[in-house]
């Protein structure tokens, strides 16, 4: 398994090692890189697909703190610079979304696209579930607000969901928690990218499930404001598009690429 020792982390990634076009997968909170074995498979003839675990996620470092939206978007582009690559499509979800969203804002003269699945953004209020869960970390530990959190996220996966419910169990339970840990948890600057987002210009696909709420809209928004988005809503889908949905998903994600490469 190849890490990469980036400035102040070590960041554990996987790398099919293509001579072709970059595609890095960035996953959401408290996953890792399994969260995306479906695409890995699909992409892998004609991309060089790499997929991250995020700073505290998966097999990476978890450091005591330095968890920002800044930092994630700083160890992207450590990694593209370590692993030599001038520009790559990214592709984020939820919380990897973010990431995105701020690497588009400070660099997108590496990306050849951006694509945003079920994405947040920094200054969205995600409703107070994020912040109860943060209460419950203080007040009562990580393995308590671990166990409210997985039985929060996952209310939507049952019993005809039962393989994503069980592969997301297991990777919430494997996470580290340490940002929920980190002393600078809800002190780090605001930043509000719905007042910057209208900067991006690169091509971006944004997809959202019919069923996710608290992401639907968000998503909706940033393609008003980001100039020639494109914005995929699929039904009957929740937050997990690329595992609910992975035939549709990995098809609408190759039309898109495909178009910006004809």
């Amino acid at each position: 398994m190849p890490f990469a020792d980036l400035d102040d982390i070590r960041i554990h990634y996987l790398d099919n090692e293509r001579d072709a076009a970059p595609l890095i997968f960035l996953h959401g909170f408290t996953l890792d890189h399994r969260s995306w074995q479906t695409q890995s498979v699909f992409f892998d003839q004609d991309y060089r697909v790499i997929i991250k675990d995020s700073r505290g996620h998966g097999l990476s470092e978890a450091p005591k703190t330095n968890y920002a939206r800044s930092d994630r978007v700083r160890d992207l582009l450590h990694l593209m610079d370590h692993l030599n690559m001038e520009k790559a499509h990214v592709v984020g979800l939820s919380m990897g979304g973010t990431t995105g969203i701020g690497f588009a804002l400070d660099h997108s003269d590496r990306l050849l696209s951006l694509t945003l699945v079920s994405t947040g953004a920094a200054g969205y209020s995600a409703g107070p579930k994020i912040s109860r869960i943060d209460q419950i970390a203080r007040e009562q530990g990580i393995e308590a607000a671990r166990e409210i959190w997985i039985k929060t996220s996952l209310k939507w996966y049952r019993d005809d969901k039962k393989e994503i419910r069980e592969l997301m169990t297991l990777m919430m339970k494997e996470h580290s928690g340490a940002i929920w840990a980190d002393p600078m948890r809800g002190k780090y600057p605001r930043v509000y990218d719905l007042d910057h987002v209208s900067r991006i210009n690169v091509p971006t696909n944004i997809m959202v499930g019919e069923h996710d709420k608290i992401f639907l809209p968000l998503a909706r928004e940033l393609g008003r404001k980001i100039k020639g988005s494109r914005v995929v809503e699929f039904s009957g889908i929740g937050h997990m598009l690329n595992m609910e949905s992975p035939n549709r998903f990995n098809e609408e994600l190759n039309l898109f690429l495909k178009a910006i490469e004809g």
